[in-house]
């Protein structure tokens, strides 16, 4: 066996690199279209379930962020990061109705 990936070290570390590329291509690019998802799942979170209920939107967003991940998303991105995510996401919201009237008279107005 030690024969075999001392003879073929080369293409094994080849074979290695590749991986490792696509696995951080996949991850990075993936990021930008997790907190796409994410920044409309809150603001759908806060139009559906209003103000004074954070557990109960921090549960649904989870739980509908996880409906759409691919399975190699659900591996590669840990809770601490979905979290961490997840409250950029709620900053993100905030910001852009707190500078959008219209996007926050919408979001009160839809009965819940």
């Amino acid at each position: 066996m030690m024969e075999i990936i001392i003879e073929n070290w080369e293409n094994i570390l080849f074979i290695l690199i590749f991986v490792i590329i696509i696995g951080v291509l996949f991850y990075t690019g993936n990021i930008k279209k997790i907190k796409q998802i994410l920044f409309y799942l809150v603001i759908k979170a806060e139009k559906e379930l209003g103000s004074g209920t954070g557990e109960l939107k921090y549960a649904a967003v989870t739980t509908w962020l996880y409906e759409r991940l691919p399975t190699i998303g659900k591996i590669l991105f840990s809770t601490k990061q979905i979290d961490a995510l997840i409250e950029e996401a709620v900053a993100k919201m905030k910001q852009y109705l707190s500078e959008n009237e219209n996007a926050r008279r919408l979001i009160n107005s839809i009965d819940k």
